[in-house]
């Protein structure tokens, strides 16, 4: 862990984020991209209740079920997930969320503020670096994978 080499990924990383935002100030395009892992990572700030994850454990957590629903949807090979999820828990960050029931994580992600008619649009990625917005995804996937992901207390 070289911290050198964290500071200059963050400035990296701020500044690539600013040039998005500033292209995009309404969110109508490329700027939605940075809300991968958002759309369930939010769900899982909400069920868990604010303060029981930071903010990166949720997204993290967000971005591991991105990445399982996009390899179900055929659009991430499984080698790229795995490696996904690999590198988060690489970095400490753990995958799955305890404590909150699948059906509190489903009621927020049918109020997140991205969601169309209690259906959320989800960012998906194809590859590392790589990601598409917009994606409806069916009910009954979700629901599978929540299943599978949550542990209902």
């Amino acid at each position: 862990r070289d911290p050198g080499a964290l500071e200059e990924a963050v400035a990296r990383a701020v500044a690539l984020k600013a040039r998005v935002v500033e292209a995009d100030e309404r969110e109508a395009g490329e700027r939605a991209l940075l809300n991968l892992g958002h759309t369930f990572g939010h769900a899982v700030e909400v069920a868990a209740g604010f303060g029981a994850y930071t903010h990166g454990e949720a997204v993290a957590m967000g971005l591991s079920f991105a990445a399982r629903l996009s390899e179900r949807l055929g659009l991430l090979p499984a080698a790229e997930r795995e490696r996904i999820e690999r590198l988060l828990g690489a970095w400490g960050y753990r995958l799955r969320p305890e404590g909150v029931s699948a059906e509190t994580v489903r009621n927020a992600l049918r109020h997140d503020k991205k969601s169309r008619g209690g259906e959320p649009r989800w960012v998906l990625p194809r590859g590392i670096g790589r990601a598409e917005w917009g994606h409806r995804v069916p009910p009954d996937l979700v629901d599978a994978l929540l299943a599978e992901t949550v542990d209902d207390p």
